[in-house]
């Protein structure tokens, strides 16, 4: 088991990156490219590219298989919980002016064309990359949150105090 949660924790680090360096991409190209328009406008993209700065960083440190990795459960959580609300903003605000989202905008990301892509296309490319990003995150920290839970109930259960917790005493 420890061999297949190192190798899933690898691949889900690895999965983080590509979509963190994506999300990056995309929110960093629309706002160069929209610089002169209000800082409201552009406050959720400065906010995808925050998280996803974050989410780089924290990826790339907790590539390297540590034990130590799984102790960290809580941070991906909370990247969890910050790439949700950074997806859930892209996508309210995006519905008033590109329309909802739907099963062929996933199909559109996949096929990696960016030739003639409108800004609605590389919203939801954007926001279909901020969900992707979240599932990687809640996965992770759930690998180790059972991995840390596992691993505390074998070391409790590997000590047993004596006598009530007290050291046997010397005889003489």
């Amino acid at each position: 088991m420890a061999a297949v949660s190192k190798i899933m924790t690898v691949v889900l680090r690895i999965a983080q990156i590509i979509c963190a360096i994506s999300i990056i991409g995309i929110a960093s190209n629309y706002i160069a490219t929209h610089k002169s328009r209000s800082l409201g406008h552009l406050s959720r993209f400065i906010f995808a590219d925050v998280v996803a700065v974050i989410s780089t960083f924290f990826a790339v440190i907790w590539l390297i298989p540590f034990s130590s990795n799984y102790m960290n459960w809580y941070i991906d959580a909370l990247l969890g919980v910050f790439s949700a609300a950074m997806a859930g903003w892209l996508v309210y605000s995006s519905e008033k002016l590109c329309g909802e989202i739907n099963r062929h905008d996933a199909k559109a990301v996949l096929d990696f064309d960016d030739v003639g892509a409108t800004w609605c296309t590389k919203w939801k490319a954007l926001y279909v990359f901020a969900i992707i990003s979240v599932a990687l995150w809640i996965i992770s920290a759930a690998v180790g949150y059972f991995w840390v839970k596992k691993n505390m109930k074998a070391a409790k259960s590997h000590y047993k105090p004596s006598n009530g917790g007290r050291r046997p005493r010397a005889r003489r």
